[in-house]
């Protein structure tokens, strides 16, 4: 059923609407599998209305003992925010405490989320005509550079398992994702830019070239040097 309503279906399509109470019983499910279905559809069809009656489930799975549900409750949360960007403010401090999560596929996923709502924050400040670096979410996110900062060292160390090595380059695809949330945070902040410019110049000048895993490593670092603050402005 969820293969064939994500198959066929868009989130225009007003028969939506009546799958709200079908996910909501799925989301209980003792099955993770079905649980897992149920997150995966939300993350790529949940409107607005169905993002705001389902995200309280979607958070609980945020808790779950289970890290095959809580990467997809990340995913799916990263939707749930985008359709309804008021609610960012309440799974701020959700967000920050999954960054510190064993399993690799909550990591790369959480980090996803916490870029997502970044931005998410970043446009809520400007309808508001507040100063976009100066949010409660922000502050809360720049808490963790330094820790964001280890995380990006210990994988140019090979500090991360090799069942994610690409071409010999240790977890390509999480190291391009650090970037980015490192390049959104360091924006306008001399202090977190001033964290990170050692690991910037460690991936800048220990990213193996000769792969394309490499090189998409190198250009994410050079667009993150060039967008935070620098002593020589």
């Amino acid at each position: 059923g969820y293969l064939g309503m994500l198959l066929l279906l868009s989130e225009e399509a007003e028969v939506l609407m009546l799958a709200t109470n079908a996910l909501k019983s799925d989301l209980t499910s003792d099955n993770k599998f079905v649980a897992g279905l149920a997150l995966v559809a939300i993350g790529n069809l949940a409107t607005a209305d169905m993002s705001r009656d389902l995200a309280p489930e979607v958070d609980k799975h945020l808790k779950s003992p289970l890290s095959y549900l809580r990467k997809k409750a990340c995913l799916a949360m990263a939707r749930c925010l985008n359709k309804c960007p008021d609610m960012v403010e309440d799974f701020v401090e959700r967000v920050s405490s999954l960054l510190k999560d064993k399993s690799h596929g909550v990591l790369i996923t959480v980090v996803q989320l916490m870029t997502q709502v970044l931005m998410i924050d970043y446009q809520n400040a400007l309808e508001e005509d507040e100063d976009p670096f100066d949010t409660d979410c922000r502050k809360a996110f720049l808490r963790l550079v330094p820790y964001l900062c280890k995380m990006l060292r210990n994988l140019l160390g090979g500090g991360y398992s090799g069942d994610h090595d690409v071409g010999g380059i240790s977890d390509p695809f999480l190291q391009v994702q650090l970037l980015t949330l490192l390049r959104l945070l360091g924006t306008n902040n001399e202090q977190a830019s001033e964290e990170m410019n050692d690991v910037l110049a460690q991936v800048a000048t220990n990213t193996e070239t000769s792969k394309n895993a490499g090189n998409a490593i190198l250009y994410e670092c050079v667009q993150t040097i060039m967008g935070v603050e620098s002593e020589d402005g």
